[in-house]
């Protein structure tokens, strides 16, 4: 879906309610308590609520939005279409998440979380977390497909970070993070933030997500691909070094390219990324990537956002070392860079 079919899909409360209740209750609403099919739903008029301002410590009135809520005969369990799902911990309205998650599958560099803040109307802080939370969803779908790669495969490694360098090494390594990938040309790709480019962690990666029928694995001149994997059948190389790019079908290009599509998001989008976020900026290219003709995009994210678990803000600030599969297991600080 474009943003103009989700507005016009979405204009009504009602309209986000039901396609959520189409997207979890295929079969029909069921309690989410007892599981039992005699379901009652109803409107809950808007009303107002007190709530004691954090700030003054005195108690405001606050305004309650009018919403659909579903009870049950058998249990008495009161509930509602985003009980148990991510979209539960929100204070933001459904139509909000759907133009959020829209906006972002169709941002081919990525989205900023200032720009979304802009288009949704949301304070910054709003904005942030929400976009966290939809790449959170995207590295679930990732996550679960753990077919190896097959047909031609190229594989490379890359350095994200600041552009300032250390000049005895003639490599960008101040504040820089390796990150190591493979690709199927004209297929998918598959991303991984790594401690070290080295033998030690680039040959597993290798080994775990290349299939033995593979075609062939094009790789530069660097040393660590000197010695393969038993998977590997067929590794050519292109020697980068004496200034060749292309020996026939021999390149790396498609692997290139596909830095080339991240780090033009970095630079262009988000200018600045955290170490201990950059597995979810990973997520999130290799999700569009993986499924740029993917004709339902948008509903594989809504669906993964309903069958995912709640991500509390308080976890998402928390230090690298108590972030969810946050990459490598080394010690870093998570300051921007």
């Amino acid at each position: 879906m474009n943003l103009i079919d989700v507005s016009k899909k979405f204009a009504t409360p009602e309209a986000c309610n039901d396609f959520l209740e189409s997207m979890r209750w295929p079969d029909g609403v069921r309690c989410v308590k007892c599981d039992s099919a005699k379901v009652t739903k109803y409107r809950k008029n808007a009303g107002s609520r007190q709530r004691k301002n954090p700030k003054t410590g005195e108690l405001e009135q606050k305004g309650v939005p009018a919403r659909i809520l579903y009870f049950c005969v058998d249990c008495k369990h009161q509930f509602s279409v985003t009980t148990g799902t991510i979209f539960n911990d929100s204070h933001l309205s459904l139509d909000k998440w759907y133009t959020a998650t829209a906006l972002m599958v169709n941002a081919k560099k990525g989205l900023s979380a200032f720009q979304l803040k802009r288009d949704l109307g949301c304070a910054y802080k709003t904005a942030w977390y929400l976009s966290h939370r939809i790449r959170q969803a995207m590295g679930l779908l990732e996550l679960a497909d753990e077919a190896p790669l097959t047909g031609t495969v190229e594989a490379d490694e890359t350095y994200m970070g600041s552009k300032k360098y250390d000049k005895r090494r003639k490599r960008a390594k101040y504040d820089k993070e390796p990150v190591f990938g493979v690709v199927e040309r004209d297929g998918r790709a598959k991303t991984f933030h790594v401690p070290n480019i080295n033998r030690h962690h680039v040959i597993g990666k290798l080994q775990d997500n290349i299939s033995v029928n593979a075609d062939a694995l094009y790789t530069d001149d660097s040393r660590i691909y000197d010695r393969m994997p038993a998977n590997i059948q067929k590794h050519e190389i292109v020697n980068h070094s004496a200034h060749e790019w292309v020996r026939g079908d021999v390149h790396t290009g498609t692997i290139d390219g596909y830095w080339g599509l991240l780090k033009r998001g970095v630079i262009g989008s988000f200018h600045q990324i955290s170490v201990k976020h950059l597995h979810r900026y990973l997520s999130e290219f290799q999700f569009r990537w993986n499924n740029r003709k993917a004709p339902e995009i948008f509903m594989l994210v809504i669906a993964a956002l309903v069958i995912g678990s709640a991500m509390p803000y308080k976890k998402l600030i928390a230090p690298m070392d108590e972030q969810p599969n946050a990459g490598p297991e080394v010690e870093l600080d998570g300051e921007p860079f």
